[in-house]
C-alpha cells in the first residue's frame, strides 16, 4: 500500500469514528453548558455584591445561590434578593 492510500484510509476511518460517536460526546456538551452557567452565575453574584456593597446588602456566594443565579439568570437573582430582603 502506498502511504497516500494509508493516509486516506486513516482519514476515512477517523471520520466514520467521529460520526458514529457523535452521541458519545453529548454528555460533554451538557457538562460544558452546566459549568458555563455556574461561571455566569458566579460572575453575576460578584458584580451584584460589588454594587450592593454600598447599600450594606450582600448575597453570599455559595453553591446554592450560584446555581439559582446561573440557571435562572436575572429572575433567579431577583428571587434571591426578595428572599434575603423580606423572608430572612
Amino acid at each position: 500500500m502506498d502511504s497516500i492510500t494509508v493516509g486516506i484510509v486513516i482519514a476515512v476511518a477517523g471520520l466514520v469514528f467521529v460520526l458514529m460517536n457523535q452521541a458519545a460526546w453529548n454528555w460533554v456538551k451538557w457538562i460544558g453548558w452546566a459549568v458555563g452557567n455556574l461561571v455566569i452565575g458566579s460572575i453575576m453574584l460578584f458584580l451584584f455584591n460589588l454594587v450592593a456593597e454600598s447599600f450594606s446588602f450582600e448575597i453570599p456566594i455559595n453553591p446554592v445561590t450560584v446555581t439559582v443565579t446561573g440557571f435562572l439568570g436575572f429572575p433567579g437573582l431577583a428571587t434571591l434578593v426578595i428572599i434575603k430582603q423580606f423572608i430572612l
